[in-house]
């Protein structure tokens, strides 16, 4: 990448005017037009340094984080389906009053918003940047599962 410079002699080294720095050519032209028509500005090449310094350990991708805890969520709604299938099957009932309704509006079919609705919690979590985000929203989806699997031990 290249930067244009303009050096004005009237002014000391180390005044903060003595030096213009331009990001562009069209940049330094604009600015001599209104400022200083006979004035020039060299290109000179920006040096980047690195960051840090290279290791010698393996490189791991750090997108992979994102996908896998998206497919986690899926997983965690697929567990609860199953769990909860398996407390319903007990002759106990669902203790979330929106899937409880599902319930008893669908029958069997209830399962279609429950599933719906993980899609549409995985298609969210997709757009998002923020793996520790996403971790937050995967714990959170793992205390449903968490919670069936304690009635499933406790009435056995």
């Amino acid at each position: 990448m290249k930067v244009w410079i303009y050096t004005d002699k009237s002014r000391n080294v180390g005044d903060p005017q003595h030096l213009k720095v331009f990001a562009t050519n069209q940049d330094a032209q604009a600015w001599f037009e209104q400022n200083a028509p006979e004035g020039v500005a060299l290109a000179y090449e920006t040096i980047v340094a690195p960051r840090c310094k290279p290791s010698s350990a393996p490189k791991v991708d750090g997108n992979l984080a994102k996908p896998l805890l998206v497919l986690s969520v899926l997983l965690l709604g697929i567990a609860d389906l199953f769990t909860t299938n398996m407390i319903l099957n007990l002759g106990l009932h669902e203790l979330n009053p929106f899937m409880h309704l599902a319930q008893t509006w669908l029958g069997a079919w209830w399962l279609i918003p429950k599933l719906a609705l993980t899609y549409f919690m995985m298609w969210l979590l997709w757009r998002s940047n923020n793996p520790y985000n996403i971790a937050i929203v995967v714990a959170f989806c793992s205390t449903p599962v968490l919670n069936n699997l304690v009635i499933l031990a406790s009435a056995h």
